[in-house]
């Protein structure tokens, strides 16, 4: 286990001790309870406050919860992955093997966090009989990736921070549907947002760029630190986000762009040609 601790940090709630199982565990059963009262808060909060929300069917309320939480995670997943790209040097001194208490920190409560996202999502698809192939493709990668590094004491963690800087557009996300939602898509604010959003999308794919890069250039101590099913796993999650989840999502937030509909909800029912219908909702909806 090469896990180093700079000394400024020594103090901190980062200073735990992560060989053991039970902080471990802990820290990943909190990161999964703290987002849950993430989705919770808000949909107490957007109850009590948003005019919008209570225009919303039922599964597109639990939607906006889960944007809404997906958006937490987002930050803390933008101020990990630009630590250790533009900061850290510990990781970058040996991008396959050296840790931080920071990146074991990050690492269980992302582990927490993924493992919520599972369950709200399967549980939603059977609830609303819905299911997004790509997201819950997405979702089921992370979540076996960052459980692999939470039970391997030997990975190194810059390869999981990178990752967790591919959530750069999930605040943008949930901010473009929130306002799409709310009948705002013809304003300058979502428009600015949107085309922020799609330009992180082109920085994500430059991002899965490096992290082939990183893999090629470590590939031997990468072998011999991960186990191989994980690191196969890796390997797989990485090339479906490169050449097919990030351009599929690139290429419909570019078109919800130039034509702002709710494809997440709108579509099956555009089909059945109802009149009147925008930004993916009806009329009274639209006028919140």
């Amino acid at each position: 286990m090469n896990l180093e601790n700079g000394g400024a940090t020594s103090k901190s709630i980062f200073d735990l001790d992560y060989a053991s199982w039970k902080i471990r565990l802990t820290l990943a059963v909190a990161g999964f309870f703290f987002y849950l009262g993430v989705f919770i808060v808000c949909h107490q909060l957007s109850s009590s406050l948003n005019a919008t929300y209570h225009s919303l069917v039922a599964k597109e309320k639990v939607f906006w919860n889960l944007a809404a939480t997906r958006a937490v995670f987002g930050i803390q997943s933008i101020a990990a992955g630009l630590w250790v790209l533009l900061v850290d040097p510990v990781l970058h001194a040996d991008k396959a093997l050296n840790q931080q208490n920071w990146s074991w920190f990050s690492v269980a409560t992302a582990t927490g966090f993924f493992f919520f996202e599972n369950v709200a999502v399967h549980l939603s698809n059977l609830f609303f009989r819905t299911f997004d192939l790509f997201l819950a493709t997405h979702h089921l990668f992370a979540f076996f990736g960052f459980l692999g590094l939470a039970v391997n004491l030997k990975a190194g963690h810059y390869l999981a921070m990178t990752t967790l800087l591919l959530e750069m557009s999930t605040p943008f996300t949930c901010i473009s549907w929130m306002l799409l939602k709310a009948g705002w898509s013809e304003s300058l604010f979502w428009k600015l947002n949107q085309w922020l959003m799609i330009h992180l999308f082109h920085c994500r794919m430059i991002l899965t760029y490096h992290m082939w890069w990183v893999c090629f250039w470590h590939w031997d101590a990468l072998v011999n630190s991960l186990y191989l099913p994980h690191f196969a796993l890796f390997l797989v999650g990485l090339a479906l986000l490169t050449l097919i989840i990030n351009p599929y999502w690139t290429h419909k937030k570019t078109q919800q762009l130039l034509s702002p509909v709710d494809w997440n909800f709108a579509q099956p029912e555009t089909k059945s040609c109802q009149p009147g219908r925008a930004n993916g909702q009806i009329p009274q909806k639209k006028q919140q």
